[in-house]
């Protein structure tokens, strides 16, 4: 039996479109309010867990810990989860472990999320989370598939655009009364009609908001939580389930992974009958129809008749029966991928404990349920959580607005210092055997699977393994036919990268189902050769190829897929054939590049540092409440995570007083080209001051560099970042 586990505070800045924070500025203010709010200081705390999503986001390799200071992890039992949009919940459920285990009496839990460093839209990132071989090369973004996923729903469920336009004005009406909204706003379905065609059915205002944002929640065992709180609420069930990478091979209107993570929260928290058993209903939201999407699976109707029944009799709504995210959501308070989820578990802290204020539902709620879902539609990470029904409790939550939280909106990230990089990522994938035999039959203007001898199914792309079948091994590989179904598809106006198509063209992307294959085994790829208003699910298609001369061996060798007039009367069956062997000739690698740049607010501190710079000053900051005195300067104490301004909270250093505690002679740069000239890399440290300083050191010979030398900071250029931090050596007085 594991030991309860209740959440005692809670914190969150603004979710804004840009922060002028940092990463670790923004988690810092969201644990300083949390732990406010539980009456601890971050001495109580045992352990500390983290979840922040792609690090293709911020462009940090390791971002857990770059951030590990502002979440009050250090010298602490620290980890960092990541599970795509997932995260969020999913850091609720990793601290739980934590504290269940008896291993912790209490736990942080942070989730933050900067997603405004990724140039020129954060879009460009989700490239990086398709398959490099088969995915990739046809530059699909999250759009492009949720839009297709969302008009299989409709298929299958006959919802019209109208009715789940609903959710969206329902959400974010609610977050007009959440104190960290982005986007709450009085809309009409309308208005999310009229509203921008990016790839249809999905609209701008169907789409919850890119983000930056920072939750944190402190989780503590009974007799703590006891102890600090007057009303706790518990963790009364846990479920997390990841389907395979596999998007297009399973029908897409009903996520069963959901389902199967629901089912084991209710099975742990005693639930029989979700829809009669729980009070608030907060599902992730990133899209209008996922909210009706996870929904069905929360409720575990995959008829899906009762959703839509509460959604057309306006019982979803706040003062309704069934209350679905009263906080607002994603849609209107906003996104910041990996804390969203946190968020959600916070507003059912804050619901079940009486705090939501304005957002507090009709009826006195006793259990509440949280989800979230990411990565390639296939993760699912459900919370259910219960209260005593001690309400209502007056505390500062019951009245916050936007300005008493932290969290600083930019305009433009060019409005301050700010870092401009564009890394040049370059890739060699290895095929493996599979891929292999697939992308030669490309070349060849075939398509090709693998049928498992133990459950019979024929799997594109081929696999050498079953995922369904105890990870068999797969021998047998068959040409196809290059004639399929269309089962789902997509208008896109939109490129990868968000940036919109040229006037009047539309690319259609489609999941079909092949000829030979199940049903549910389908291939991504486009259609051509007809008008989109002439596009239907049902319809036949057959493989346009490249001439044989141009073909190379990649999913592009299929220019797209065209409409046949009708059905093929006779559908040809898959030949069997002998898979290509692997050899220095057959074993290619896959060439590729992610076209990624980044530009980063330098953050509070950064901002003061550089600004100092560009004047040939230097300063450090100095806590408010602990005294201690940092450099580079920083946005938070990372000994007390107290939050404050750098440019109030500083003290002048002399840039003259700087000595090297360390130094390196590089002669390469960072990509292994050779330099034409060594160059000197030093860490310099300044007397009384806690931290460093690295630099280059100006013209001087190796040999003449020690630990112990006295140096001087240059003056620098305004938005250098750190290719503009330089020493010179000092005459020792």
């Amino acid at each position: 039996m594991s030991n309860k586990v209740a959440v005692i505070g809670a914190g969150m800045t603004r979710f804004v479109r840009r922060a002028k924070e940092s990463s670790g500025e923004l988690a810092a203010q969201a644990v300083e309010m949390a732990l406010r709010d539980a009456g601890l200081g971050i001495e109580d705390i045992d352990a500390v867990c983290l979840g922040t999503a792609p690090d293709a986001f911020d462009g940090i390799h390791l971002n857990g810990e770059n951030v590990l200071a502002g979440c009050g992890g250090k010298n602490k039992p620290y980890l960092r989860h990541y599970v795509g949009g997932g995260t969020g919940v999913m850091s609720g459920i990793h601290g739980w472990m934590h504290v269940a285990s008896g291993r912790f009496r209490t736990c942080l839990v942070v989730a933050e999320e900067k997603m405004s460093p990724c140039f020129p839209h954060p879009a460009g990132a989700f490239l990086t989370i398709f398959d490099h071989t088969t995915e990739q090369p046809l530059e699909l973004t999250l759009i492009h598939i949720f839009a297709i996923e969302m008009a299989r729903f409709m298929h299958v469920y006959g919802y019209t655009e109208e009715e789940i336009a609903r959710v969206s004005v329902m959400n974010k009406r609610n977050a007009l009364d959440h104190p960290s909204a982005q986007l709450g706003a009085k809309l009409t379905v309308k208005d999310v009609m009229k509203s921008k065609l990016l790839s249809w059915p999905v609209k701008r205002l169907d789409i919850s908001p890119t983000s930056d944002g920072a939750v944190a929640i402190v989780l503590a065992n009974e007799d703590v939580a006891r102890a600090h709180s007057k009303a706790p609420v518990f963790f009364e069930g846990v479920g997390y389930r990841l389907d395979t990478a596999y998007w297009n091979t399973r029908d897409l209107a009903f996520p069963n992974y959901v389902a199967m993570a629901a089912k084991d929260a209710y099975r742990m928290a005693g639930i029989t009958k979700p829809e009669e058993q729980i009070d608030v209903w907060e599902p992730y939201d990133p899209f209008d129809y996922k909210a009706l999407h996870h929904m069905n699976a929360l409720m575990l109707d995959k008829s899906g008749r009762k959703v839509r029944q509460l959604l057309l009799d306006g019982q979803l709504e706040r003062d309704g029966s069934h209350p679905m995210c009263p906080s607002g959501g994603a849609l209107g308070v906003g996104n910041p991928i990996a804390a969203t989820g946190l968020m959600k578990i916070a507003e059912l802290y804050f619901q079940l404990s009486g705090q939501a204020g304005k957002r507090q539902v009709k009826k006195v709620p006793y259990r509440g349920i949280a989800q979230a879902w990411g990565d390639l539609m296939q993760v699912g990470t459900v919370v259910v959580m219960s209260s005593e029904g001690a309400m209502p409790r007056q505390t500062w939550w019951m009245k916050a607005t936007s300005k008493d939280l932290p969290g600083t909106p930019l305009r433009e990230v060019t409005d301050v210092e700010h870092i401009v990089y564009s890394p040049d990522l370059r890739y060699s994938w290895d095929n493996g055997f599979a891929l292999t035999t697939y992308l030669d039959g490309f070349k060849q203007g075939k398509l090709r699977g693998s049928r498992c001898r133990h459950c019979g199914r024929m799997m594109i792309p081929p696999r050498s393994f079953c995922e369904l079948c105890n990870l068999n091994g797969v021998h047998d590989y068959y040409d196809l036919p290059d004639t399929g179904t269309v089962k789902t598809f997509t208008l896109s106006h939109v490129n990868w990268d968000s940036s919109p198509l040229p006037r009047g063209k539309t690319n259609i992307f489609a999941v079909i189902a092949i000829d030979g294959c199940p049903e549910d085994m389908g291939l991504c790829h486009m259609l051509g050769e007809v008008d989109p208003k002439d596009v239907k699910v049902g319809m036949p298609v057959k493989a346009v190829w490249k001439p044989a001369k141009e073909r190379t061996g990649s999913v592009t060798d299929i220019l797209y897929f065209k409409p046949l007039r009708r059905q093929p009367a006779r559908v040809e069956a898959p030949v069997r054939i002998k898979p290509v062997e692997l050899d220095s000739t057959t074993a290619l690698s896959f060439p590729g590049k992610i076209p990624l740049s980044y530009r980063y607010t330098a953050g509070l501190g950064g901002i003061k540092f550089y600004q100092d710079l560009a004047r040939g000053k230097l300063s450090a900051s100095k806590c408010p409440q602990c005294g201690q005195v940092m450099i580079p300067p920083a946005g938070f104490c990372e000994s007390c995570l107290t939050s404050f301004e750098p440019g109030r909270n500083a003290k002048a250093l002399d840039p003259r007083a700087g000595r090297v505690a360390s130094y390196t002679v590089m002669h390469e740069d960072r990509s292994g080209h050779l330099l034409d000239k060594p160059q000197i890399v030093v860490q310099v440290v300044f007397p009384e001051v806690r931290g460093s300083i690295f630099g280059r050191l100006q013209a001087t010979d190796p040999a003449k560099v020690s630990v112990g030398m006295p140096v001087e900071l240059v003056r620098g250029k305004k938005n250098q970042g750190p290719e503009g931090v330089w020493f010179k050596p000092r005459r020792r007085r």
